[in-house]
């Protein structure tokens, strides 16, 4: 396997090698067909030397290799894809390039190859190659091979005959363990796209060179490897013949090839999705209130459309598109979401002309657009792949002929318009993958993230609800930071981290003191602390801020966890239903650490509704904070106006907003004597209309919750109000929503001593 410095000629092999590096480069298989089984099989068997095996690259999902040279040939001909590469033996290998054809590389890596190949195979006229290996794994890792007696010869045969090669076994397993390695794929190793092209650039641009220095003219070259087109005719004429031969006989062209029977289920599965769409399209959506944030995380900024509920409905891709959304029907009002937001993106055509578009949803990855077919209760990554479009070349490839038109709307509906639409099988692992989403559908987990909470901490929760607690998301999966993630990992050392050191001062409302480490009082990993002998670790916080359950629009036994969770916070912290900022922190004495695990666990099991993750088609919408604490039956009394929730607190107070029930609830619980709806002294010009403060607490302070400061009318009440205690002298305290975390310290002055403020 050589450099990637140059495309070199090998004499050896007779081909011009484009150079790759196993430790970048990605090394993809390619389609073999029945009638490449015996070509492929003689030329593995011509290289199975022991004196060949190498270590596998870091990549290779193998144990061994044997590395090798393959011919890249542009296939024209091919009325699949006129962009098709075939996948050949060396010259070397004696016959012609069809006699020497092992398959096709997949349409993924077309995207790579294929204009690149083609252009050095006609400006130099000389076959094109690249590196490649055999995929070797240990023997032991095959279960065939664990009986000493087995000798492969009676399992290959099965039940009724000789074992014969096939495009998934060219080798026996008798022949394998000979060897002593199981044979895997064939793989060709290809660098990324633009380093093909400025290698073929470079190589082509000396060529052109040394031939301006040379005196001598040379014949124009052939365009394509020479023979191809002598093998061609040759080819065409038997198959003519054997054609003709079958039409005569028993009134059909040829045989059918495994090949096109997939086809034909390809585009029988996909003709009843048509009907469907219809009534999709003709359905109502289920989202409310939509409207765009920018979220910046760690240098990592992304445009997003949420609903009222918190829930992503699409993400604007910078800086120029497109739109993805989980829903096409809701492109309108995501469009004016944009703009609200200040985005200057304009539809790409006339919507309502572009109507035939599908249930399906658009995934932007590496420069490749993955189009996947909708299904109910499926997370988007693993919902079945119909076709894909290449952004640089404007080609779409679909898997079958009648999902072409509806594909081609939805792209236009995303602002592009494909220059060529293309058939074609999805590649070996896309496959896989289809077969797994239609077999085996993986229902959304309603678990977001994982914890290592200890046994002992866990049994300070009841016994039904626990299980969530140490619950592992995606079908027991832990959940990874990726190389690729914009998110730092966990690091438990608040004087490195600055967010552990934040998430820890938010919860506990003190400095962290980072002199004292202990072991978690919930994980027993490494911690530090805000308050004496209270040591939670930067995870545990982690999860205390954002809970490891998420909504999925699906009701389930996590549902009754959240709900006792809402519950018992509402009683032991709040006297009330919380707000989401107060989550933020622990509003209980901190002399008594017990009641303090279990504040924080029972955050574990509460929801935030900035992480739902909806299926494509959930049986409801993601709830918002105030339906998730009507759910749990704590706004019972609850009134909608518009102006708010009109409730009562727990003690009675009549409260014109959540959020005003939030303050009260917090004085009542810390036992603050609060007169509701004061009234301010006369004055002939600042209070003509008696004027009423929120509450007005026992030694005269008035105080007033500010919830609608963005309308004019009630920011100059509020003004009129602040101007008229200055002139009476008297004591006004403010809350704003983004101080609920905060009234421990706003109302440190009437709290009992020893309490969270």
């Amino acid at each position: 396997m050589s450099s990637r410095d140059t495309i070199q000629y090998a004499p050896d092999v007779g081909l011009l090698m484009i150079p790759g590096d196993p430790a970048r480069d990605f090394a993809p298989g390619f389609a073999v067909f029945d009638d490449c089984v015996a070509t492929l099989r003689s030329y593995l068997l011509g290289l199975l030397r022991k004196e060949a095996v190498r270590p596998a690259p870091a990549k290779a999902k193998c144990d061994a290799v044997i590395p090798v040279r393959l011919s890249l040939v542009p296939r024209p001909d091919n009325d699949y894809d006129t962009r098709a590469v075939s996948v050949a033996a060396p010259p070397g290998h004696g016959g012609s390039v069809l006699d020497r054809h092992l398959g096709y590389l997949y349409s993924s890596a077309l995207h790579v190859t294929s204009e690149s190949v083609r252009r050095l195979t006609d400006e130099t006229g000389t076959p094109v190659g690249c590196h490649g290996w055999i995929e070797l794994h240990d023997l032991e890792s095959d279960s065939r091979f664990d009986d000493e007696d087995f000798d492969g010869e009676d399992d290959e045969a099965g039940a009724g005959g000789e074992w014969e090669p096939s495009r998934d076994q060219p080798v026996s397993w008798a022949e394998q363990k000979a060897f002593g390695y199981v044979i895997g794929s064939l793989r060709v190793l290809l660098p990324e796209r633009q380093t093909v092209r400025t290698l073929v650039e470079a190589y082509l641009a000396g060529r052109q060179q040394e031939t301006k220095e040379r005196t001598e003219t040379r014949p124009a070259p052939a365009g394509v490897e020479p023979g191809l087109r002598r093998a061609l005719a040759e080819r065409l004429a038997v198959r003519l013949r054997a054609g003709l031969s079958h039409r005569a006989a028993g009134g059909g062209w040829g045989r059918e090839t495994e090949r096109d029977r997939a086809r034909r289920r390809r585009e029988a599965e996909a003709r009843p999705l048509l009907h469907a769409w219809e009534t999709y399209r003709g359905s109502p959506h289920g989202f409310r209130g939509l409207r765009a944030v920018t979220r910046s995380v760690f240098q990592h900024t992304r445009v997003v459309v949420l609903d009222e509920s918190g829930v992503e409905v699409g993400q604007y891709h910078h800086p120029n598109g497109p739109l993805t959304l989980t829903d096409e029907r809701v492109r309108e009002e995501a469009l004016d979401a944009l703009r609200a937001h200040g985005i200057d993106v304009e539809a790409p055509e006339e919507l309502a002309a572009l109507g035939g578009f599908p249930d399906a949803v658009v995934l932007v990855h590496a420069g490749t657009w993955s189009i996947r077919l909708s299904q109910p209760g499926v997370a988007r990554k693993a919902l079945a792949e119909a076709g894909w479009f290449d952004p640089d070349s404007g080609t779409l490839t679909v898997y079958a002929a009648p999902l072409a038109e509806p594909l081609t709307v939805l792209l236009r509906r995303h602002g592009v318009r494909p220059l060529l639409v293309t058939r074609g099988a999805p590649r070996e692992e896309v496959g896989w993958h289809n077969l797994r989403a239609a077999v085996a559908p993986s229902a959304i987990s309603p678990v977001g993230r994982s914890s290592r909470v200890s046994a002992g901490a866990q049994r300070l929760i009841p016994e039904p609800y626990r299980r969530w607690l140490n619950a592992k998301p995606e079908a027991g999966k832990e959940t990874a930071v990726s190389a690729g993630s914009p998110l730092p990992r966990l690091v438990d050392d608040a004087a490195d981290n600055p967010y552990y050191r934040r998430v820890l001062e938010s919860l506990f409302g003190a400095p962290v003191d980072l002199t004292q480490r202990g072991p978690c009082r919930l994980c027993g990993r490494s911690a530090q602390s805000a308050r004496p002998g209270l040591f939670y670790c930067h995870g545990c916080c982690v999860l205390a801020q954002n809970g490891v359950l998420r909504d999925t629009g699906e009701d389930g036994a996590w549902t009754e966890a959240i709900v006792y969770a809402l519950r018992t916070l509402a009683e032991t912290e709040f006297s009330g239903p919380p707000s989401l900022a107060q989550l933020d922190r622990v509003w209980l004495p901190f002399e008594d650490p017990g009641p303090i695990d279990e504040a924080m666990l029972r955050r574990f099991l509460v929801p935030r509704p900035g992480s739902a993750l909806l299926s494509a088609r959930p049986a409801r919408p993601a709830r918002t904070w105030t339906e998730w604490l009507a759910h749990a039956g704590l706004l019972t009394d609850g009134v909608r106006t518009s102006m708010g929730t009109v409730t009562q607190a727990t003690d009675g107070h009549l409260c014109r907003s959540l959020f005003e029930r939030h303050v009260d609830d917090f004085l009542h619980h810390w036992g603050v004597a609060h007169e509701p709806e004061p009234s301010y002294p006369r004055h002939p010009e600042l209070n003509t209309t008696g004027l009423r403060a929120d509450w007005r607490l026992a030694d005269g302070t008035f105080v007033e919750a500010l919830g609608l400061m963005t309308q004019e009318a009630y920011a100059a009440k509020v003004a009129r109000k602040r101007k008229l205690a200055r002139h009476h002298g008297l004591r006004l305290v403010t809350v704003t929503a983004e101080d609920l975390d905060r009234l421990p310290e706003i109302f440190a002055d009437w709290l009992p001593d020893g309490s969270a403020g």
